[in-house]
C-alpha cells in the first residue's frame, strides 16, 4: 500500500523531462569546454539566421498581442475573476512581485547604460549622435521594456489562469494549457505536449542562468568600489552563492511568507534610491527629460514596434527591437506561470493594467531616473558613459556615474548590492516555481522539487564561470529557443479567445460576474454596517458626555 502511494506520488511528476533537459543542459556545457569558439559561433550564426528570417513575425506577433490585451483588459470580459476569492496579495506586494520577477538585475545595469546605445546607433532612420538621436534615446529604453513586450506576459498569464481558475485544468503546465485549448485534437500529454515543456525547462534555465551571469559582474564591481576586492573566480562563486541562499531560503518559505517579503523590501530600498538620485541630482533635467521622453514614445509607439529598417538595414531592428521580442519571449512561459499563481481572485482586467500599464510604469521610473541622470551626467563632461560603454566595461561604468553624486562612492553602491541580490532572488524564486509547476501533473509542486531548482539555477553559472566559458552562448541558445513560442503564444491567445466566447454563450461568464458583484455588495453593506455602527456609537457617547 505504501509503495502505492508512493508510486502515485511520483507519477505526479515528470522525472524523465527532469533528466532529459539537465542531460541535454550538460552536453551543452560540455561542447564550451572542448570547443567555446566554435559552439559560439555556432550558436551566433543560427540565432542571426533565426533572427533575419522570423524578425518580422516577431514584431507582428508582439503588438497584435499588445491589441489583444488592451481589447482582454477593457473589452466586456474585463470583469471575468480568475478564481472564486479575494486577492491572495495586496496591489503593492502583487505589483511588487510581478514587476521585479521581470526584470532581474537587468533593469540595474541597463537603466544606466542602454541610452548610450540608442545614441550611438538609433533607429528609425535618426542620424547617429543627433540631438534627435540622444533626445529620444530614453524613449527608446521606456518602448522596449513597456507596453508591447510586457503585452507577452498579459497573454500567457491571463491563459494559464483562465485555464487553472476557471476551466479548472489540474496543473500550470504551459503545455497542459495548449493540450486543452486543443480540446479533442489531443488525447492526454502528446508529443506536443512534451516537447513545449521541454522548451520552457531549458529557456527557463538558460535565460535565469545568463540573468545571475550579468548580476554577477555588476556585483563584483559593487564590492571593488566599496572595498576593493578583486573580481577573482573566488569572489564571483561567492557572489552566485550568497545569491543562491538567499533565494533558496525564499522558496522554502514560500511565495506568501518569502517572495512576497523579500520584494517589498527591494522595492522599498529601490524607492529609495531612485528618489534619492532624483532629489540629490538633476531634478529639472530628470523630469524634462522623462516627460519629453513620453513624448515620443507616444508618438512613435506603433512605428517603434514595427520598424523593420527594410531600406538603410543598419541591424537596429534585429539587434535590440527583434532581440528584445525573442528575449520577453523566452521569459513568457516563466511569468504565465507566475502571474497566474499569484493572480488568483484577480479579475482579467486587473491583470491586464498591471502587466502591461502598472509594471510598466515602474519600469519607467526605473529608466527614466537613472536613464536621465546618466544622460546628464554624460552631457555635462562629469562621465563618459558611450566611451565606457563602448569599452565593454558597461558595469563599471554605473559606478562612475554614481559618483557623480553625493555618497556615490559610498551608500550608493552598497544600495545597488542590496537591490541585485532584492532584484535577482524574486527572479530566481519564481523561475524555481514555474520549473516545479512545469514538471508537475497535478496538485501543487514538492518544496524538494523546488529547491532542486533552486540549486540548479545556480550550478549552471557557476559551471560557466569554473570553465572559462561565455555566458553569451547560454543566452543566445535560450534565445534561439523564443522561436517556438512565437506558434505557442499566437496558439493559446487563439485558443484563449475561443474559450472565453465558448463560456459566454454557455452563461458560465454570467454567473460568474453575478457572484462577484453579490460579494462586492455584501462587502459595501457590511463596511457600511461597520460605519453606521461606528457613528452610531460616537453619537452615543457624545449624548452620554453631554449628560455627564
Amino acid at each position: 500500500m505504501g509503495n502505492d502511494s508512493k508510486k502515485n506520488k511520483n507519477a505526479d511528476v515528470e522525472v524523465g523531462l527532469i533528466i532529459v533537459s539537465v542531460a541535454i543542459l550538460v552536453a551543452f556545457i560540455i561542447c564550451m569546454v572542448v570547443n567555446a569558439e566554435g559552439t559560439l559561433n555556432t550558436i551566433m550564426n543560427f540565432f542571426n539566421v533565426m533572427i533575419d528570417a522570423l524578425g518580422p513575425f516577431f514584431l507582428l506577433v508582439a503588438f497584435i498581442s499588445f491589441l489583444v490585451s488592451l481589447y482582454l483588459g477593457f473589452g466586456k470580459y474585463g470583469k471575468i475573476r480568475l478564481g472564486n476569492c479575494k486577492p491572495e496579495y495586496s496591489n503593492f506586494s502583487y505589483f511588487a512581485m510581478m514587476l521585479l520577477a521581470s526584470l532581474a538585475s537587468a533593469a540595474l545595469y541597463w537603466s544606466f547604460v542602454e541610452w548610450a546605445s540608442y545614441y550611438q546607433a538609433p533607429g528609425l532612420g535618426m542620424e547617429p549622435q543627433s540631438l534627435e538621436a540622444l533626445e529620444s534615446s530614453l524613449a527608446y529604453q521606456f518602448f522596449h521594456w513597456g507596453f508591447v513586450n510586457q503585452s507577452l506576459y498579459t497573454i500567457a498569464g491571463v491563459a494559464i489562469a483562465y485555464g487553472v481558475y476557471v476551466r479548472k485544468l489540474p496543473s500550470f503546465q504551459t503545455s497542459a494549457v495548449c493540450c486543452a485549448m486543443l480540446g479533442k485534437k489531443v488525447k492526454g500529454k502528446s508529443i506536443i505536449g512534451k516537447v513545449i515543456d521541454f522548451l520552457v525547462i531549458f529557456g527557463i534555465l538558460g535565460a535565469l542562468s545568463s540573468s545571475l551571469g550579468l548580476g554577477v559582474p555588476l556585483a563584483t564591481s559593487g564590492l571593488n568600489t566599496l572595498w576593493g576586492i578583486e573580481a577573482t573566480p573566488a569572489v564571483q562563486i561567492g557572489v552566485i552563492v550568497f545569491i543562491a541562499l538567499v533565494y533558496t531560503f525564499t522558496s522554502f518559505l514560500g511565495t506568501k511568507k518569502g517572495m512576497q517579503t523579500i520584494s517589498n523590501i527591494a522595492s522599498v530600498v529601490c524607492i529609495f534610491f531612485l528618489l534619492y538620485v532624483l532629489f540629490m541630482g538633476p531634478t529639472t533635467f530628470i523630469f524634462k527629460n522623462i516627460v519629453n521622453s513620453l513624448g515620443y514614445l507616444i508618438q512613435d509607439l506603433p512605428r517603434m514596434a514595427l520598424f523593420t529598417d527594410p531600406i538603410a538595414n543598419t541591424g537596429f531592428a534585429e539587434s535590440w527591437t527583434i532581440y528584445f521580442v525573442a528575449f520577453y519571449l523566452n521569459y513568457v512561459a516563466m511569468m504565465g506561470i507566475f502571474i497566474a499563481k499569484v493572480s488568483k481572485g484577480r479579475t482579467i482586467r486587473e491583470i491586464a493594467i498591471y502587466t502591461i500599464f502598472i509594471m510598466s510604469f515602474g519600469g519607467m521610473c526605473i529608466f527614466g531616473i537613472d536613464g536621465s541622470f546618466s544622460i546628464y551626467a554624460h552631457t555635462q563632461g562629469m562621465v563618459d558613459v558611450t566611451g565606457l560603454v563602448a569599452s565593454g566595461i558597461g558595469d563599471a561604468a554605473i559606478y562612475e556615474i554614481l559618483k557623480a553624486l553625493p555618497l556615490g562612492s559610498t551608500l550608493l553602491p552598497f544600495l545597488i548590492l542590496v537591490l541585485i541580490v532584492g532584484f535577482v532572488a524574486p527572479s530566481m524564486d519564481s523561475a524555481s516555481l514555474a520549473l516545479a509547476e512545469t514538471v508537475t501533473k497535478r496538485g501543487t509542486p514538492k518544496m524538494a522539487l523546488r529547491i532542486f531548482f533552486c540549486v540548479l539555477l545556480a550550478i549552471i553559472p557557476m559551471s560557466v564561470l569554473l570553465v572559462g566559458a561565455s555566458f553569451d552562448s547560454i543566452k543566445y541558445i535560450a534565445i534561439i529557443i523564443s522561436a517556438p513560442f512565437l506558434l505557442i503564444l499566437a496558439g493559446m491567445m487563439l485558443g484563449l479567445l475561443k474559450w472565453l466566447k465558448e463560456d459566454e454563450r454557455s452563461g458560465l461568464h454570467a454567473e460568474i460576474i453575478a457572484i462577484k458583484e453579490a460579494e462586492d455588495r455584501e462587502g459595501t453593506i457590511e463596511e457600511n454596517a461597520n460605519v453606521r455602527g461606528a457613528l452610531q456609537e460616537a453619537s452615543e457617547c457624545e449624548i452620554i458626555e453631554k449628560k455627564v
